[in-house]
């Protein structure tokens, strides 16, 4: 009995993360987003992109938010160059030319370092943009940031981050993390933004730590604990051109998940729901899934030791009536069984992602990300929580 107890305890909370949060944020996101007066636009809104990038690929992203509907008088660009790339400065300043000032990141490198360096040379600015080298934004995204911006209850708003989604399963996640995030603007505040497209309020900046993974949650519980609403504009969008292998995938994911722990580490006081505006949300959307691959290994090891101690021939059936579906499966339907494994070997190396996060973050090893071939994967600029 107590292997049951344990199991449907640890199904359970798989299921209030996996399931029943995401609906309850569902449900919310129906009834719409948080009306936003939108105004005459009157504030200088700078655009910050962090990059290691060839100059070619930034000077095609500023020539994309140059194309934006914000009047041009008011829009600036600032490209913030890190330290480690492989072209030197002047070659950024030549080819941009007016279109952005190219400033050179900080010392030691790295994404957060050359955010410093960039908002820096943002000064004067009302409106901080945050953008990836990777992403094209639609010509309305500045806008409805700003917009958003425009009604005081906000200090921070998201965009949505798109890509070509040819992995179903990555599909389904990208189409979950939507509608939590307009849930949770919906009520309060998300929990953290896409790296690739979020704005705040000037004044709300703090300077990011040294070798921080995850700019963008950093940056939104920042606001969030500053007093103010973090919303969320699903018509601001950064599309992704490029397409993911699942090993690069795996490696954003871990990427992503050592951040959240890296976060916890540098930002204890956001696991306590008296200095978290936002804590359940937090621990539903942020916590609860670090620590899924946990809950389901002790449900399904629960339920097998009850069956063996309860039911072994019960077991024995299943197990053996497994082996027969799969092997009717690969004889019968060889392209649909193939696929199947497939897609089953995925989801199960994704529960690995976890536990290579939690190694990472008791290690402290938070250098984790690796390069990839440009057109073909992550760009040095990407953020952690696309």
């Amino acid at each position: 009995m107590i292997l049951l107890v344990v199991a449907g305890a640890c199904f359970g909370i798989v299921l209030l993360a996996w399931g029943v949060y995401p609906a309850l944020m569902w449900l919310r996101a129906r009834r719409g987003a948080p009306a936003v007066a939108a105004g005459m636009p009157r504030d200088i809104a700078c655009v910050v992109v962090a990059t290691r990038d060839a100059p070619a690929a930034a000077l095609a992203r500023v020539r994309n938010l140059r194309a934006s509907d914000y009047p041009a008088e008011l829009l600036r660009v600032v490209v913030a160059v890190d330290r480690n790339a492989g072209h030197p400065l002047e070659a950024y300043r030549g080819l941009l030319g007016e279109a952005a000032v190219v400033v050179q990141g900080d010392a030691p490198g790295g994404k957060a370092a050359n955010l410093n360096a960039g908002v820096r040379a943002a000064s004067g600015a009302d409106i901080l943009v945050f953008a990836d080298v990777g992403q094209e934004f639609n010509a309305q995204a500045v806008t409805r940031l700003v917009d958003t911006l425009q009604d005081d209850r906000f200090g921070g708003v998201a965009g949505r981050y798109t890509q070509h989604r040819e992995d179903s399963v990555m599909a389904a996640y990208a189409g979950l993390e939507a509608v939590i995030r307009a849930g949770q603007a919906h009520g309060h505040s998300v929990v953290s933004t896409s790296g690739s497209i979020y704005a705040i309020r000037a004044s709300l900046w703090r300077d990011l730590p040294t070798g921080l993974i995850c700019d963008d949650l950093y940056t939104t519980m920042s606001v969030v604990r500053q007093g103010r609403r973090v919303g969320f504009r699903q018509d601001a969008v950064a599309f992704d051109p490029r397409t993911f292998t699942r090993d690069q995938q795996f490696a954003r994911r871990v990427r992503t998940l050592t951040g959240l722990i890296q976060y916890c580490t540098l930002e204890p006081g956001a696991l306590l729901p008296w200095s978290n505006p936002i804590w359940a949300h937090f621990v539903f959307h942020k916590l609860l899934r670090l620590f899924t691959p946990i809950p389901l290994a002790v449900g399904a090891a629960s339920v097998v030791a009850w069956l063996a101690i309860t039911a072994p021939v019960v077991l024995l059936a299943v197990a053996a009536a497994t082996v027969l579906l799969a092997i009717l499966g690969r004889l019968v339907v060889p392209r649909a069984f193939s696929s199947a494994i497939r897609q089953v070997s995925w989801l199960l190396r994704l529960q690995l992602i976890p536990g290579l996060a939690i190694a990472n973050g008791l290690r402290r090893r938070w250098s984790v990300w690796t390069p990839t071939p440009q057109g073909n994967g992550n760009h040095a600029g990407a953020g952690a929580g696309a």
